[in-house]
């Protein structure tokens, strides 16, 4: 039986790997996409847009995960029957329930994987997702090529040509952030090293508008951080980029501590939908009365009810957010669904 319980393991270890890297890629496709106007309007390179929509795929595998794992034991215990091995197994006097143990082990080993990413991996990656997103939208990452423009409604910064390891050819700078006066800059040469432009060879020009007095200053070298220049808009921490016990401290918004607890409590109970899922899909496959027949529909049905169940597990989760109670719902559903599958699975009569 061990010899039996690991091929199943690994065959369905090795579906749910195939799966979940095809479905990801597909939705990292489709959520990538939404950012592109970034990667047009800050400059970046490609290189650092993949960077950035990288960080999205955590939580997209961490969705996708229990509907992978619940189609590829589907697929393997269906080959099982149709090829009437389970059949044989039962000659044998190992009971189909028997076929559960590589389920389960599978099953805690991916949620185990789900509770890892949800208490650490998940905010750490949307911390350096949100850090990237915040500086290409305000423009503050170095720019790669000639004619990019680091700019906002009174500061502007134009290099007319690039000679690469962020080295910038004739550079021309307007400061009009004071309204009494305004300033330029040329630069034969600038580098850009942290976010801060040193200018090399150049000119400061500025002109006060209440006597028109204008004066000339010639340099060797200047520096101008972008950052300050910038005036760039402060970064606003999301619920989402929080560890667990982040979660659970006061907020002075009420509207957003309700939010926080409902996140807190999402993540602990999302991972119990591989369980879930993992027990429908025995249930329908390995105990359901086998016959070619009705095998289309019990994978149809399969397909429906997770739906369902995750649909459901959604909706309330998302009104959670603005009200508790529906947080203890969310319990009372999970909680009800493994017991009645257990309870399913475990009658001693077939099903």
């Amino acid at each position: 039986m061990w010899y039996i319980s690991k091929v199943i393991f690994f065959k369905m270890l090795r579906a749910t790997v195939y799966s979940t890297v095809s479905l990801a890629f597909c939705a990292w496709i489709v959520q990538s996409s939404r950012y592109l106007w970034i990667l047009n309007n800050s400059g970046a390179s490609f290189s650092k847009f993949l960077q950035f929509t990288s960080y999205l795929s955590v939580d997209i595998v961490a969705a996708i995960l229990p509907i992978s794992l619940a189609v590829s034991a589907t697929f393997v215990y269906q080959r099982f029957n149709d090829s009437n091995q389970s059949i044989a197994l039962q000659s044998m006097g190992i009971s189909p329930r028997k076929m559960l143990v590589p389920l389960i082990h599978l099953s805690f080993l991916i949620t185990g994987y789900l509770y890892t990413s949800n208490f650490f991996i998940s905010p750490e990656s949307w911390r350096k997702f949100r850090l990237l997103e915040w500086q290409m939208k305000n423009n503050i990452d170095p720019p790669q090529k000639s004619g990019t423009i680091f700019s906002n409604s009174k500061f502007s910064v134009y290099a007319k040509g690039y000679g690469g390891n962020f080295v910038l050819k004739d550079i021309y700078i307007v400061d009009s952030r004071d309204p009494e006066k305004i300033s330029s800059y040329f630069a034969e040469s600038g580098t850009i090293k942290d976010n801060v432009l040193v200018l090399e060879n150049g000119e400061h020009i500025e002109i006060i508008f209440k006597d028109f007095r204008k004066s000339i200053m010639h340099f060797d070298s200047y520096n101008y951080d972008l950052k300050e220049i910038l005036d760039v808009e402060g970064r606003i921490t999301q619920p989402t980029e929080m560890y667990l016990h982040e979660l659970l401290m006061d907020n002075p918004d009420k509207v957003k501590e309700v939010a926080q607890k409902a996140l807190f409590h999402q993540k602990i109970t999302s991972p119990l939908l591989v369980g879930i899922f993992s027990l429908l899909a025995f249930l329908l496959v390995m105990l359901a009365p086998y016959s070619r027949k009705t095998s289309y529909f019990r994978r149809s049905f399969l397909i429906i009810s997770i739906i369902v169940i995750q649909g459901s597990y959604s909706w309330i989760a998302n009104a959670a957010a603005n009200q508790s109670f529906f947080i203890y719902l969310n319990y009372l559903l999970l909680i009800s669904l493994v017991l009645v599958l257990l309870s399913l699975i475990y009658k001693k009569r077939k099903l």
